[in-house]
């Protein structure tokens, strides 16, 4: 396999930060509905159920996301690869997954650090049917973080070229 031209790796991490986007759109929507009608902190006094809730909220929103991540970036995104038969085998999903996994531990660490630093933010005083803004502006910036450390991880050791 000839080289990835610069062009070609434009064209790669754009795609990437598409599958990305919209794998990320499927995290959200399900941290959201895991935080906010299946586990939400309102249902208990207890400041260990908000720290539980959102850690489970944003497992679950990561391990769908991841899924589509996959099948995603599998058909659209790497597409200069030096074995695609390895690249998409059981054994490349496992690697894709545990960079992601390390992902969602730097994520779940990230994300419980800035909402405990962040004030309390709401937009025009209302929060009665959105999250917090602290909990997504730190999910946003984890999502910034992780998303250098997923491309690199999965360029070198799954997809590699």
């Amino acid at each position: 396999m000839e080289k990835q031209t610069n062009k070609q790796l434009f064209w790669e991490i754009f795609r990437f930060l598409i599958v990305g986007a919209t794998a990320t759109l499927v995290d959200y929507a399900v941290f959201y509905l895991f935080r906010q009608w299946l586990l939400p902190a309102r249902w208990f006094e207890s400041g260990a159920w908000n720290v539980f809730s959102l850690i489970v909220a944003t497992a679950f929103g990561f391990c769908v996301g991841l899924v589509a991540n996959w099948f995603l970036s599998v058909k659209f995104v790497f597409r200069h690869v030096k074995d695609e038969e390895e690249a998409h085998s059981k054994k490349s999903f496992f690697i894709f997954s545990v960079i992601g996994v390390i992902g969602l531990g730097i994520t779940e660490l990230g994300v419980v650090l800035l909402v405990h630093i962040f004030p309390e933010i709401t937009l025009f005083g209302v929060t009665a049917f959105l999250l917090p803004w602290k909990e997504w502006l730190a999910k946003g910036i984890m999502t910034c973080i992780v998303l250098v450390f997923n491309y690199v991880g999965r360029k070198v050791f799954v997809f590699k070229s």
